[in-house]
């Protein structure tokens, strides 16, 4: 069991996980049944709760009642609750759910009737960034991994960068920005010599 690849069954044997053959979170988060952990260390790829623990049509109702979980009529598959997925009635019925009559749609309550809102995120783009971040052997990595966690659970307008939101009615949702900051000579105290750094290919 303390190994993070492996689960114990209800075999009562020991075998890999059913996900854990994507090595990586890009791999991991292709496949609905899988999610990227980041409280496991390393960060490992894991089956999602609720397919796992409501695996057929047959457990269709335990999986609505679980407050974690709801049935896809789509996807004929039991998933991770979406308030924003949720009609008038069942998102009413869902304690962590709002519903927004000015705005006709559910919402998760953590953001009910939050204002439209610009973030802007400030990373370092400093030498330092270079070093190791936990089990990441690069800044920029570890970075990049917690913001995309982050940002799955934000009410995102989806509109593109540079869109003004003009006059009209406020959506509730976020638009993100994310701008890299340093000098134009960085100093970096680890080496203690000046060096420019950028983000590694690829992120």
């Amino acid at each position: 069991l303390a190994d993070t690849l492996c689960e114990w069954t209800s075999q009562l044997t020991c075998e890999l996980g059913k996900c854990a053959r994507y090595p990586t979170e890009k791999c991991c988060d292709h496949d609905d049944g899988c999610h990227w952990d980041l409280n496991a260390q390393p960060p490992v790829c894991k089956e999602k709760y609720c397919p796992k623990t409501y695996p057929t049509a047959a457990t269709q109702a335990q999986c609505d009642a679980d407050g974690k979980c709801m049935w896809d009529s789509g996807k004929l598959a039991c998933v991770d609750k979406d308030c924003g997925k949720l009609a008038k009635c069942p998102c009413r019925a869902q304690a962590d759910c709002f519903w927004d009559a000015a705005l006709g749609k559910c919402t998760d309550v953590k953001f009910a009737e939050c204002p439209t809102m610009d973030v802007v995120v400030l990373m370092d783009g400093s030498g330092s960034m270079d070093a190791w971040f936990g089990n990441h052997p690069h800044g920029f990595y570890g970075l990049i991994e917690i913001m995309r966690d982050w940002v799955k659970t934000l009410p995102l307008t989806g509109e593109k960068a540079g869109t003004s939101t003009g006059p009209g009615p406020a959506t509730g949702g976020l638009r993100l920005g994310f701008i890299q900051f340093s000098g134009q000579n960085p100093w970096w105290f680890s080496k203690g010599k000046s060096e420019a750094i950028q983000a590694p290919a690829g992120v």
